[in-house]
């Protein structure tokens, strides 16, 4: 694990209590906290307080703002593991279903727009504006990691985003929880003085997509089956998981247009490797096997044979058909997904082995633009030489 992408608590045990002996004890009453407080947060399960931050400069004659950027720079790389981006395209793709799930029936009637976190702006992850003016303005945040202070997040996000659109209408707020654990974690907003002359509260519709059933997300709308791996607990059994997943992409090919199929099974395959993290490389090449030969691309190369091939092992000089057909479907799939010519594409993976390949249909999912994925390619053929 790289250092800028570890908790602040680990961070703190791999970098100063280990190499230096310090017992927890005595860290805790330096820090003038509990000894359970403080092995909570080195274990990684409580984020760092800015109290905490003032502590540890102290003590370890370190800047507050170390502390502070390396619990920024890890909640930006849980973050990405399957929630903020994924759930923007969901909602362009299917607005109305989305705003169904926290109750909202729009009907067309919202128009919604990305996140922004850039140049002092801070706005929820989707803000759906309405269409027609005199009704609310939505703000949904997906919540996919454990975050105490999530609510008090949202409402400064909610607060900040009205002041910059110098907005003071209706707004109608949701935290879209991924797991019950997360939802657990979060504190209730509420902020009083000593005096309790002054006070601030808050409320908001809260979902926790763990909470429902397949059939639930159905009922709402049946779009949401995308988002039915968020209701199977983690240490589902696996063997009953890709049957499950079968099944969804069976739903999805029957809800979806041929414009849109394709995204929404990228998405529905993010969301089921962000849910089951701890399947094998072999697992995870069986569901995408289930994909492949559901696709347009899969039935092409089907036709042709050289997918049969290499699934049916029929095929003389298997493991050549097994690199030529990998390289045809990848290339296939990039010019889908980024619009771009095939022949654009063919020659930048002449270099890479079929594992190479592989490794790269599952990390295209999370891929927005072709040079994202021409990055990652010559940055394999670079591993590739060194070896």
């Amino acid at each position: 694990m790289k250092n800028s992408l570890m908790h602040p608590g680990q961070y703190l045990k791999a970098h100063y209590i280990d190499p230096q002996s310090i017992s927890i004890k005595k860290l805790a009453g330096d820090l003038d906290i509990s000894t359970s407080k403080l092995s909570t947060f080195i274990k990684g399960k409580q984020s760092i307080t800015y109290d905490l931050a003032l502590k540890l400069a102290t003590i370890f004659n370190t800047a507050p703002e170390f502390w502070v950027s390396l619990q920024m720079n890890y909640d930006q790389s849980e973050k990405s593991r399957g929630t903020d981006t994924p759930f923007y395209k969901l909602m362009m793709i299917m607005g109305d279903a989305i705003l169904k799930l926290i109750g909202v029936q729009s009907e067309n009637g919202y128009v919604p727009r990305a996140i922004v976190l850039k140049e002092k702006r801070l706005y929820p992850d989707i803000v759906a504006f309405p269409k027609n003016k005199g009704q609310d303005i939505v703000m949904i945040e997906f919540q996919g990691y454990k975050e105490s202070m999530i609510q008090y997040i949202m409402a400064s996000k909610i607060a900040m985003m009205c002041t910059q659109e110098k907005y003071t209408g209706p707004v109608l707020s949701a935290i879209v929880y991924t797991d019950k654990e997360y939802k657990e974690a979060s504190l209730p907003l509420t902020i009083n003085s000593s005096s309790g002359t002054s006070w601030m509260k808050g409320k908001f519709i809260e979902i926790d997509l763990s909470s429902f059933t397949e059939n639930d997300l159905i009922k709402i709308d049946p779009q949401l089956i995308v988002l039915a791996p968020f209701t199977l607990p983690k240490n589902y059994p696996k063997d009953e998981y890709i049957p499950k997943c079968r099944q969804w992409k069976k739903q999805i090919d029957q809800i979806y247009t041929d414009e849109s199929i394709h995204q929404v099974t990228d998405l529905l395959s993010l969301f089921i490797l962000d849910r089951q993290r701890n399947l094998s490389k072999e697992e995870v090449q069986a569901m995408y096997n289930f994909d492949i030969s559901q696709t347009m691309v899969g039935k092409e190369l089907l036709k042709e044979g050289e997918l049969k091939g290499v699934l049916k092992g029929e095929k003389k000089g298997e493991k050549k058909g097994e690199k030529k057909a990998a390289k045809k479907l990848i290339a296939m799939q990039m010019a889908e997904k980024f619009n771009i010519n095939l022949r654009r594409v063919m020659p930048r993976l002449d270099p890479l082995r079929t594992i190479d390949m592989m490794e790269l249909a599952k990390d295209l999912l999370s891929m927005d633009t072709y040079e994202d994925a021409f990055q990652w390619i010559d940055n394999r053929k670079r591993k590739i030489k060194v070896r």
